[in-house]
């Protein structure tokens, strides 16, 4: 297959891979890929959708029948007894050829055979993994989760709009009713002891990362935060806010953003920068990676932040070896926020970033007798102020961001697990907003109905955005590490060598490994690791509140 062509070459004889020595596992590969390309025919229409489409009512249920069909004919692919069975036959093909090549090889080193066999081994436990997924949902099931998502949402909108979480509650208790239900199919019955209901679904978004571990992770995170917040809170040296804002034409600013991100390593050859409501990456192929971000006049800063955040998205996907197979997709949503938050934060809300970026934001913003003259460390201030008085997590800077996740993880892990009634969650996140950072959370618009998530069935998604943040600062310390000069990489505008780094530490392997975990500790030496986040956060922000 094309993800094992690059190692092949340093071996004298090059091995047969198991796609040339079993049809059945050629026959598997030829319908997983045809998937894939169905699956990207989808993206194509829901970026269009997302981007370009004309806003009507007419257009959009024209589009959404598009897209239903195309998601029936890949579900009815993916679920096709075939595929069950050309998997079983792979795996005995498979066992077969290794016993015959160990009776030749006793003895003799056997790399070569190894590299194709340990990726098609893998290849086959994640297609079997996935088939056995979709087949214990009955379709009955799968109809009723795809109605109540449109259901669900309609309801939150409007509960949003009117400040009436009561209208919502019903078809939220029946969210996680739903989810709970497909979760325990997933399980299985065999696992009904060892893993919780809540880490299975954990699991649809974090591989291998049970409530358990999070649990220990999350606690580090909060106990060392909420009282070094506190601290901060009372500093009297605030950062002045001036910078960000003033008058910044649209048009200039996405020239910045575009001219930023393309340095970093966004390949736009390959990919797209548009403006969209909310800033997203769709991978179309991992030939055509696009990515949006949205802009006010108003304001700079949000508009380079998510182009820079969605960028970094966009050079894992595009980074990923192209086997067309879901082993060279991404590893977990928290890996993904990883890649993100790496060069949102690490990079691009550093101290040398703003001595290289501040030239190219001087020649956007000083047209038209517009003056644009701060300092470097004026910016570095102003983009890294924390507003003490913020109720909205999208909104949330660095340093208070953990918390708003920890609340959300709190809450769905005691729904789940019968501890917490859904009519009891705004009283909750009403009281952990005050105890975590002493916020009063005035409604439950701005409050516990601020999310979409859990109206899409998404129960375990938001532990991954704090796991990523966590990731981004260990790989940012092995980076440094590895690499002295990065922060005079930063400061001239030099990225190539921290992009070849991540990619050939994280993109390359895509699912490869099992967990964010086992990547951590087969790339950089130890698994995740609490440490490197809290430093960064209490060095950082003790600097720039002057607190000892």
């Amino acid at each position: 297959s094309s993800s094992s062509s690059s190692s092949s070459s340093s071996m004298t004889a090059t091995p047969l891979t198991l796609e040339e020595q079993s049809s059945s596992y050629k026959t598997l590969l030829d319908k997983l890929r045809t998937i894939t390309h169905l699956n990207h025919a989808s993206s194509v229409l829901n970026y269009d959708r997302q981007v370009f489409m004309p806003m009507s009512d007419r257009t959009s249920m024209a589009r959404g029948k598009q897209l239903a069909v195309l998601a029936t004919i890949a579900h009815e692919k993916s679920t096709d007894p075939q595929i069950g069975e050309l998997i079983e036959k792979a795996v005995r093909d498979m066992n077969e050829l290794n016993a015959a090549s160990c009776q030749e090889d006793e003895g003799s080193n056997k790399n070569g055979e190894d590299y194709f066999m340990t990726t098609a081994r893998r290849i086959l436990e994640l297609e079997k993994e996935a088939y056995q997924k979709q087949i214990c949902i009955p379709s009955e099931l799968a109809a009723r989760k795809a109605e109540l998502e449109s259901s669900a949402n309609f309801a939150w909108v409007k509960a949003r709009e009117n400040n009436d979480f009561a209208s919502f509650a019903p078809s939220l208790k029946d969210c996680f009713d739903t989810a709970s239900e497909i979760a325990n199919l997933q399980r299985g019955e065999e696992n009904k002891d060892s893993i919780s209901l809540y880490s299975q679904m954990l699991d649809e978004f974090e591989s291998a990362m049970p409530a358990e571990r999070i649990d220990q992770l999350f606690n580090e995170v909060q106990s060392a935060l909420v009282p070094f917040i506190a601290k901060i809170r009372e500093s009297s040296n605030k950062p002045s806010l001036s910078p960000l804002t003033g008058k910044f034409p649209v048009d200039a600013q996405k020239e910045a953003c575009s001219t930023i991100v393309n340095a970093i390593g966004f390949d736009e050859s390959h990919g797209r920068l548009d403006v969209s409501v909310h800033p997203f990456t769709m991978s179309l192929s991992s030939a055509d990676v696009r990515i949006t971000s949205r802009f006010t006049e108003e304001e700079w800063y949000q508009g380079l932040a998510g182009t820079i955040h969605e960028g970094g998205h966009a050079m894992y996907e595009q980074n990923l070896l192209d086997s067309d197979l879901s082993i060279d997709s991404a590893l977990s949503m928290g890996v993904h926020e990883s890649q993100s938050l790496f060069w949102e934060r690490h990079v691009g809300k550093s101290k040398e970033f703003f001595k290289w970026a501040k030239q190219i934001l001087m020649e956007a913003f000083e047209k038209d007798g517009q003056e644009f003259s701060y300092s470097s460390e004026e910016l570095y201030a102003a983009v890294n102020a924390v507003d003490f008085t913020n109720l909205i997590r999208v909104e949330a800077d660095e340093l208070t961001y953990p918390l708003h996740v920890i609340l959300r993880y709190n809450i769905e892990r005691d729904v789940v697990a019968g501890d917490l009634d859904v009519a009891e969650i705004p009283g909750r996140w009403n009281n952990d907003m005050k105890e975590y950072l002493d916020i009063v959370v005035p409604d439950d618009a701005r409050g516990c109905l601020q999310d979409i998530h859990w109206s899409c069935l998404a129960i375990g998604y938001f532990p991954t955005y704090l796991l990523g943040s966590m990731m981004a600062a260990q790989l940012a310390h092995y980076c440094k590490l590895d690499l002295p000069d990065m922060d005079r990489m930063i400061e001239n505008g030099e990225f190539v060598e921290i992009r070849k780094w991540l990619t050939k530490k994280v993109h390359v392997h895509g699912k490869r490994y099992k967990s964010l975990d086992e990547l951590l500790l087969a790339e950089v030496g130890e698994p995740l690791n609490s440490k490197y986040f809290i430093d960064y956060l209490t060095e950082k922000y003790s600097d720039l509140y002057q607190v000892k």
